[in-house]
């Protein structure tokens, strides 16, 4: 009995991560086996996944760090014919969707090699979720599907090589709860995942989503980890910061937050876990740009490590 106990405060020790963390969902949906995967884009697109590829160089552009440009949360060739990438968003911003826009531009174009025709290029399907209500489209469902259509003769659709999918976590939930029904929609139950994957209705989920229950179960696992701690800490204060600066207005948030970081002081056992923490990015394979926007190294710093470690990025 005694023994139980002690089992029991063991696996309550640590804190479950937070999956709507870009780095979090990144962890989780890169390192799960490959059926949760499918399960989760299968889900957001409503098609069936036979084969899937998951594509480590999530980095389009690589030029700019801020608001993380240039790179995406989790790439993947589907079927093999299909191009999809997927973005986890804890703020929507006013450059969003040119910015959803601009991913899908990238890895439409970036297919095309030399002496390639263009009929060779590969549908692309770019998703978004939100884990906020977009003003804009109050008067959809939590999930909207968006492609290029006619302007009078709104179904004939121009290509099916352009497709966005975007999903707002709170209406999801709404719609979950309101109706019986909708408790069997797959997709909902992901979102109802994601937004809180220890309540009671995703226990509930898990008896018929095999999937979502092998998700928790990565998920726990890697919250078990100290450095995934620390990491999702750091993420989790840059976005808050973030939301702060956009609260408190660009330009007052941008001089204080120079301010802030030309402050000096930090203790020898904070740049440690700092380099730690960028170690462990460098070993998933997370892009440097994203690194240093995590850790707040700098690039000189954070490549040093990966010299000293022979990492081939």
């Amino acid at each position: 009995m005694e023994e139980k106990k002690k089992n029991t405060k063991q696996k309550n020790k640590y804190k479950i991560l937070n999956p709507k963390t870009d780095i979090v969902f990144q962890m989780l949906f890169s390192s799960a086996n490959e059926e949760v995967t499918k399960g989760l884009i299968s889900a957001l697109i409503d098609k069936e996944i036979t084969n899937i590829e998951l594509e480590l160089n999530k980095q389009l552009l690589g030029k700019r760090i801020d608001d993380k440009i240039g790179v995406v949360d989790l790439r993947a060739r589907l079927n093999n014919n299909i191009e999809c990438e997927i973005e986890m968003q804890m703020i929507y911003s006013e450059n969003f969707i040119p910015r959803l826009l601009f991913y899908w531009s990238k890895i439409y174009s970036n297919q095309l090699k030399k002496a390639q025709k263009y009929n060779e290029l590969n549908k692309v399907i770019s998703i978004a979720i939100i884990n906020e209500d977009i003003k804009e489209f109050k008067d959809l469902k939590a999930h909207s599907k968006w492609q290029i259509r006619e302007e009078k003769n709104t179904y004939k659709i121009l290509t099916d090589k352009l497709e966005i999918h975007i999903i707002t976590i709170p209406k999801a939930i709404k719609e979950y709860k309101e109706n019986k029904k909708n408790k069997e929609n797959k997709l909902l139950q992901w979102m109802i995942f994601l937004n809180e994957p220890e309540c009671v209705e995703v226990d509930e989920i898990m008896k018929e989503n095999r999937e979502i229950k092998e998700a928790k179960v990565t998920l726990r696992e890697l919250s078990k980890d100290e450095e995934n701690q620390r990491i999702a800490e750091l993420r989790e204060k840059h976005i808050l910061d973030t939301q702060d600066i956009y609260e408190t207005g660009l330009n007052e948030g941008l001089k204080k937050g120079e301010k802030i970081g030309e402050k000096k002081g930090e203790t020898k056992g904070k740049i440690e876990a700092k380099r730690k923490i960028a170690k462990k990015l460098l070993d998933k394979e997370i892009p440097i740009e994203q690194i240093i926007e995590i850790t707040e190294l700098t690039k000189e710093e954070i490549l040093e490590i990966k010299n000293k470690n022979n990492y081939k990025i």
